[in-house]
């Protein structure tokens, strides 16, 4: 662990800097949003913007799977896009179910079975290549 407090990686400082005022300031908006949205919004598009998640996770996960197999650095940045992207599903799958269509137990087995599964598998793909390339002194 210590070898890795090591790495420099010559982030700019006000890059972090700006990261971080932008999560603070979105804090409030984010509350904001809490009290005033609605419980219940019914959305246009609602079909459109499922599969344009869907076609993003397949996207993810064959270029996972291609970079993984041509065993390219590259694939250190789209693993965790996938496992972001399975985890973001198995967010709204659960907390948008349709009562009566696709219910809140079936919304559970696929994050169970699923989603979850694949995003530990994602990051796991990371942490390893990770390993794999701070081993090798490839920096």
């Amino acid at each position: 662990m210590e070898e890795l407090r090591k790495i420099k990686l010559n982030i700019p400082s006000w890059a972090a800097r700006l990261y971080i005022l932008i999560s603070l300031a979105m804090i409030p908006w984010v509350i904001y949003l809490g009290y005033k949205l609605p419980l219940q919004h019914i959305s246009r598009n609602w079909d459109i913007t499922w599969i344009g998640l869907d076609v993003a996770q397949i996207s993810a996960l064959l270029t996972t799977g291609i970079l993984a197999r041509l065993s390219s650095i590259y694939m250190l940045f789209f693993a965790p896009i996938a496992g972001t992207l399975f985890l973001t599903d198995a967010w709204f799958d659960i907390l948008g179910y349709k009562v009566g269509a696709f219910g809140f137990n079936q919304a559970i087995l696929m994050a169970a079975f699923g989603e979850i599964p694949l995003t530990v598998m994602s990051f796991a793909l990371t942490i390893h290549g990770l390993k794999r390339l701070h081993a090798k002194k490839y920096y």
